[in-house]
């Protein structure tokens, strides 16, 4: 005869075998998700210094050609815009600020060098005013030069 009563369910063997599985492929996800994190967090560190260089060779290019005077100071360059605005790109240990009447940005890139210099083509018809940097990029030395061309009003009352 059949017992009225029976219930199925499972056994405590049945339910430890299954428990011990999901620990396992628990752990094997947590494993994974690790590796994942570190490497996301690694390429993050690698893209911070591409990016700001990339915004800084962006705001360096349109402050020389967008300024009217550039002009070197004791840690940095300074540029003064047709329009009376000026900028400041002053030099820190390990990055470098660009200063500006309506906003302050940080550059985390570590800045070696930094210099102007004058420069004429071959007939010496055309005076460029150059801007060297040296930065460190993933322990890499990499220069930026700018050239900014000297007009000849801007040549009479131009003192190096």
């Amino acid at each position: 005869m059949k017992n009225k009563n029976y219930i199925a369910a499972f056994s405590i063997v049945e339910i430890m075998v299954s428990m011990v599985i999901t620990a396992i492929v628990v752990g094997l996800i947590f494993g994974v998700f690790t590796i994942v994190s570190e490497q996301i967090i690694e390429f993050k560190k690698e893209n911070e210094q591409t990016a700001d260089f990339n915004r800084l060779s962006y705001s360096l290019n349109k402050a020389v050609f967008d300024s009217e005077k550039m002009i070197t100071r004791e840690n940095g360059v300074y540029f003064q815009t047709y329009d009376g605005d000026t900028i400041l790109y002053q030099k820190e240990d390990t990055y470098l600020i660009r200063k500006a009447q309506t906003f302050t940005d940080t550059f985390r890139l570590k800045l070696q060098t930094m210099r102007i210099d004058s420069v004429y083509n071959e007939k010496k018809s055309k005076v460029f005013q150059k801007l060297e940097l040296e930065l460190l990029i993933h322990e890499k030395s990499v220069p930026l030069r700018f050239y900014k061309p000297v007009y000849a009003n801007q040549l009479i009352l131009w003192k190096e």
